[in-house]
């Protein structure tokens, strides 16, 4: 829900909030660097020599919006490799800032500032340097273009949010069946099918200047890609006997497709945020960048389980090996303490989710059983 509100909101507590957005996360930066940080600096020389990226290297399993900025950075940063980490930082840390100044406007402070402080996004952002955030960002910013008019014709507003979600696509498929949850929404049979083709076909047309040469690069290494499969999701939720007739993508995939039908109704950014909750929550494979996609869910969907989301990501994040690292001086050396808080923050986010789409089913069914048990005590009375 659009919790904006008519009077203004203290100028010197978003400058505050944004300084100190931006410091945590160059502060975490000092932590060192990671395996994505050496794979941004080898995309930014591959492109400085002049090189296909996608027939030059295994590491990079994008579209192609994200390799020209990391050139960019690299050359700004004069191909000093620790100015260049700072410099990737910074920018991401913008990235974030745009989505804090999106969510300050239509969700107010706390939403807005939970957002933008959260150790989950800060952690990502400045020592992972990942940048679903550049896709999310771009996604949302597509929503607030298109808007909910679903009933009326593609208009030129909407058809420019819908080549802003295929940049967006192109940047980092985040939002590869969003097209799908659009097209769900719109009247008419035409104009469902643009929804459906515009943003896939800014998606593949990207590839295009790159496929002779690196064709092969961009089948097996972004078509093909498979992050690393832990299905927590499916092995917590999914039935035995589901799991006998379906796999965990193709359990993925139709939650998707029925989630879209489920949401048919929410506004544009409410299903966004949503998306990136089932998206996150029920994917076969989670890897630790992937936990700060739904953060703008969580920041404007505060409850017992979000909450507890962002305390378990975060303690995770701290203590994991790919992460900050702080395994010894927290809990001891024990992978399993960060496999089992990683367990934790999927479950969280399923809650998170169930509670947001049937919360007052679910109360109706609480005061059902508390009244029935009621009933019963009385009546042994």
């Amino acid at each position: 829900m659009d919790k904006s509100q008519n009077h203004p909101k203290p100028i010197w507590l978003f400058i505050a909030v944004m300084i100190a957005g931006i410091a945590a996360r160059l502060l975490v930066a000092t932590r060192g660097q990671n395996y994505d940080m050496n794979s941004w600096q080898i995309v930014a020389g591959i492109v400085d020599h002049g090189g296909n990226v996608y027939a030059s290297t295994e590491r990079y399993n994008y579209g192609p919006v994200w390799f020209p900025v990391l050139h960019a950075l690299d050359a700004l940063a004069g191909h000093n490799q620790t100015v260049f980490r700072y410099l990737v930082s910074g920018f991401l840390s913008l990235v974030d800032a745009g989505i804090f100044f999106i969510l300050w406007r239509k969700f107010g402070m706390l939403a807005a500032s939970f957002f933008f402080l959260n150790p989950v996004s800060v952690i990502i952002t400045g020592f992972h340097s990942q940048f679903d955030n550049l896709a999310v960002l771009l996604g949302l910013l597509a929503a607030l273009l298109i808007g909910d008019e679903f009933d009326r014709p593609i208009n030129r507003r909407k058809f420019f949010g819908l080549l802003v979600l295929g940049i967006s696509l192109a940047t980092k498929h985040v939002l590869f069946a969003f097209p799908f949850w659009l097209a769900v929404k719109q009247k008419g049979a035409l104009h469902k099918l643009m929804i459906l083709l515009v943003p896939v076909a800014i998606f593949a047309a990207g590839f295009l200047p790159f496929w002779t040469e690196g064709k092969h690069g961009i089948i097996q290494n972004v078509f093909l890609y498979r992050s690393r499969v832990n299905e927590y999701f499916y092995h917590f939720f999914v039935p035995t006997g589901v799991q006998i007739m379906f796999d965990s993508q193709m359990i993925w995939f139709i939650l998707l497709v029925i989630f879209a039908f489920i949401f048919r109704q929410r506004n544009i950014v409410e299903s966004l945020f949503l998306y990136t909750c089932l998206l996150v929550g029920t994917s076969p494979a989670i890897v630790n960048q992937y936990l700060a996609i739904p953060m703008p869910f969580i920041a404007t969907h505060l409850n017992l389980f979000s909450i507890l989301y962002a305390i378990a990501a975060t303690l995770f994040l701290l203590v994991d090996a790919d992460g900050l690292h702080f395994t010894g001086l927290i809990f001891g050396k024990s992978d399993d303490i960060s496999i089992g808080l990683l367990c934790v923050a999927i479950c969280m986010l399923c809650l998170a989710l169930v509670w947001v789409t049937w919360r007052q089913n679910i109360k109706t069914l609480l005061e059902m059983c508390v009244f029935e048990v009621k009933n019963q005590f009385s009546f042994k009375k």
